[in-house]
């Protein structure tokens, strides 16, 4: 093996992975997570920092125009490969591998990119102040302390890490703050609820995980994620103990009470407006305990024999304007993480 051969391989151990998760394919997103990490491998924040797109699920046509958009935002070398189904995974990290390493293909992809144009020869129309579709600060009619540049529009979603697939907020920011948003789905339907009490157990670990990950307690994400996917692997007695420590550590811990008391506090008439349940007022740390106590309950009715497959309802698609509006924009994302949101699909979970 020559020295660039040893070199590719040794950066390949070292892929950064921008996972995408279509609506309706939590399982397959959380078993594609599993076998990225256990390859020592990397989870990306943002195309510009990925080396492969994985895409968890079956992309319906709106998921694919967002796709594409997110693989022409990647740099090269850059692979794409999909996993439909759990049992696809490993297959599909192979796959990234070897293209890779292909340095035919790689050079294929790198001629095939379309160049950016010349700014000089565009007409001075809007486009020209939004560099790469990325809209310029501007002034606020509503603003009195007389700074011009003062409002940026941003796009959240719907390819966030901890964030509902298919969810897109666009909100306006003063400096961190959100002061007005307006939210959108890629894609249609009702919320997918998860018909069996291990499945529903399964996902509010993962929600919880995903609060958490935003906060930057590792080694307690790694426990909801660990019930996760014991709970997956039918294995309900090992994660109700992990379930009940986890929640035993939220409840008391001093740094996390810190980081989530008071922090993006919901009245509960505002949450009901929204299309949210009332156990969603409060604050962050609050809907966390929620979320432990959904998952702990759900593991409880899971180990007791139930086998239930009427679920809970499905919500309609909520909407963040309101809720969003006066937040810090660090805040409104554990604040959606929080909330458990469904993505807005037809498909439902196979116990």
């Amino acid at each position: 093996m020559g020295l660039r051969q040893w070199v590719e391989r040794r950066a390949v151990r070292a892929s950064r992975v921008l996972l995408v998760e279509c609506p309706g394919a939590w399982q397959v997103r959380a078993a594609c997570e599993g076998a990225v990490l256990r390859r020592g491998w990397r989870l990306a924040d943002c195309p510009a920092g990925a080396d492969v797109l994985l895409v968890a699920g079956v992309p319906d046509e709106d998921t694919q125009v967002v796709l594409e958009r997110v693989w022409e935002a990647m740099p090269g070398p850059r692979v794409r490969v999909g996993a439909r189904s759990e049992h696809a995974v490993d297959a599909a990290l192979d796959d990234a591998v070897r293209d890779l390493l292909d340095l035919g293909a790689r050079d294929d992809d790198a001629r095939s990119r379309p160049t950016v144009p010349d700014l000089g020869d565009t007409d001075h129309d809007d486009t020209a102040m939004a560099p790469d579709g990325i809209p310029l600060a501007e002034g606020d009619p509503d603003d009195r302390d007389g700074l011009e540049m003062d409002v940026l529009p941003l796009r959240l979603g719907p390819v966030l890490p901890h964030w509902p697939p298919g969810l897109v907020v666009d909100v306006r920011l003063h400096g961190d703050l959100v002061v007005a948003g307006s939210t959108s789905w890629v894609g249609g339907g009702t919320v997918a609820a998860e018909p069996h009490p291990r499945l529903r157990a399964a996902r509010a670990c993962d929600d919880v995980a995903a609060v958490l990950a935003l906060v930057g307690w590792e080694d307690a994400t790694d426990a909801a994620r660990t019930a996760r996917d014991t709970l997956l692997a039918r294995h309900g007695d090992d994660a109700r103990a992990t379930i009940a420590d986890l929640r035993h550590r939220v409840a008391r811990s001093r740094r996390l009470g810190w980081a989530l008391r008071g922090v993006g506090y919901l009245e509960r008439e505002a949450v009901l407006r929204a299309g949210l349940p009332g156990s969603a007022a409060g604050d962050c740390l609050d809907r966390l305990l929620v979320l432990l106590e959904r998952a702990d309950t759900a593991a409880r009715e899971y180990r007791e024999g139930a086998d239930s497959h009427g679920g809970e309802p499905g919500q309609p698609a909520v909407v963040l304007d309101d809720l969003l509006a006066h937040q810090d924009l660090g805040v409104a994302r554990i604040l959606v993480a929080s909330l458990g949101l469904r993505a807005p699909c037809k498909v439902g979970a196979d116990a």
